[in-house]
């Protein structure tokens, strides 16, 4: 008798992702309107909808760099060195399992076809009629069960328990081994939701600091919503931006290891929680103001933008990353009913503008010469003139503070030598970030690394704590 073919599902076994979810995201990114009509396909027939994703948008996965599990490939290379034939069926499109199939060498594939959605019961029959029981099956969900019940014996691959108890019709146990432990997908949901990048909607505090001393209670209850608001509603974004650069993701040297990129969290979980997320966040908003709800709404508008196009034209994004800091500081104004002045924003839109170049200036800086970041409009020769601007603007957002605090119209600092040591120290910091970023010392985000490194830690703290002690100088003499 021959050795046992050694058969293979796809999605969530030897990939850890999801091949026809991720083609429902191109279409939703690409033709939201044709994605309507999939849905309505889908309906009706599963395997025909997979069969027009994968025909209109199959080209844009690039199967050398989809996030293939380890164990599984360890197990296929040990069983072709033992003389075992591997299969790979699944219920993705056929021309998808082709192409997986061929990248590692694999010569038997079976994938759905209009028609014919090859899972459970029906990937169970095709099985068993074509080489009866002599195979063993990794597969990683319910719908594996009814293969592994007429396999020889099987693996399982991030399996529920349940795989690990099963029976035959007759009663006899059904062997399948352990092969990849069950992960934890809200680790990796927690990952994409980004809670240290919150720290951004601290933007919201910049006004009431400013306006500190004409603040009552009900204002800094009111703060704690909209900074909850804020920060739900951009966790939401982020998953919704991560949704649509997966295949751009992965082809980058440290975004592959994003959540969705790297597998380990699911498109539908993603979805789901955005989904949840942001009419929460909006319901909250209204509760507390129109207006702030309205700032809340054209974040979400310009975020949905800049995420399915701005993001991939060169200038526009950047401008539109500060933009989205302003909104945050508009929306804290108007919270406590004091909108910022015009030189404020100045300042804001250009310190925010200067790190949003930081962020596009380390991922070109990283590039080999002549390529490209994928899915952003910038090649490698954009360093120097990223380096430049940024820097350039850097010192703008410094200036346009000196001018905030010392010759606009109505100043709100009472001593300017305070104004004069907090630009010193900005221009400092400014300084020194282009600085380690022209070296290629700043590998991560520009707010990461404003909000982790120490020394950036130390002087943003003492900028801070030199306004403070300015701003909250006459609630000090009050008490004295």
């Amino acid at each position: 008798m021959s050795k046992p073919v050694l058969v293979l599902d796809l999605d969530g076994t030897l990939i850890r992702n999801d091949l026809t979810f991720e083609l429902f995201v191109l279409c939703a990114r690409w033709n939201p309107i044709l994605l309507i009509y999939i849905v309505f396909v889908a309906l009706r027939d599963r395997a025909k909808a997979k069969h027009l994703l994968a025909r209109k948008y199959g080209r844009q996965i690039d199967v050398a760099r989809l996030p293939f599990e380890p164990k599984v490939l360890e197990l296929i290379e040990e069983h072709k060195r033992s003389g075992h034939e591997v299969a790979l069926v699944s219920g993705s499109d056929e021309s998808l399992v082709k192409s997986i199939a061929q990248h590692l060498s694999i010569n038997a594939y079976k994938g759905s076809s209009p028609g014919t959605n090859l899972t459970s019961d029906r990937k169970a029959a095709y099985l068993t009629q074509t080489y009866g029981q002599n195979f063993l099956y990794v597969g990683n969900s319910t719908a594996d069960f009814s293969v592994w019940r007429v396999a020889k014996s099987g693996f399982g691959v991030n399996a529920p328990n349940q795989a690990y108890q099963l029976k035959t019709p007759e009663g006899a146990i059904v062997p399948v081994e352990k092969l990849v432990d069950r992960q934890n997908e809200w680790i990796a949901l927690f990952r994409g939701l980004r809670v240290h990048q919150w720290a951004k909607n601290s933007l919201l505090f910049v006004v009431p600091m400013i306006q500190i001393t004409n603040l009552k209670s009900a204002d800094y209850l009111s703060l704690f919503w909209a900074f909850l608001c804020f920060s739900l509603l951009a966790s939401a974004t982020y998953l919704l931006n991560d949704l649509f650069d997966i295949q751009d993701d992965r082809q980058h040297h440290s975004k592959r290891n994003r959540p969705l990129a790297s597998g380990k969290l699911s498109v539908p979980l993603a979805v789901w929680v955005s989904a949840l997320a942001i009419p929460a966040a909006l319901f909250v908003a209204f509760t507390i103001g129109a207006t702030f709800a309205s700032a809340l709404i054209a974040y979400l508008i310009v975020t949905v933008l800049y995420s399915f196009r701005i993001k991939r034209i060169a200038v526009a994004d950047v401008f539109t990353l500060a933009g989205l800091f302003s909104i945050r500081v508009i929306a804290g104004g108007y919270v406590v009913g004091y909108p910022p002045s015009g030189w404020l924003l100045t300042f804001i839109g250009a310190f925010f503008l200067s790190l949003a170049i930081g962020k596009r200036f380390i991922e070109v800086h990283a590039l080999e010469e002549a390529t490209v970041v994928a899915g952003r409009g910038y090649v490698s020769s954009d360093a120097i003139p990223l380096l430049a601007t940024g820097a350039a603007t850097g010192t703008i957002a410094v200036l346009a503070l000196l001018i905030y605090g010392l010759s606009a119209p109505i100043t709100v600092f009472n001593s300017e030598t305070v104004v004069l040591i907090a630009s010193a120290l900005l221009l400092s910091w400014v300084l020194r970030f282009w600085l380690l970023a022209g070296r290629g010392e700043i590998t991560a985000d520009p707010v990461e690394y404003a909000i982790k490194n120490r020394t950036s830690l130390s002087i943003l703290g003492a900028i801070s704590l030199t306004l403070m002690f300015d701003l909250t100088g006459p609630m000090w003499q009050s008490l004295f």
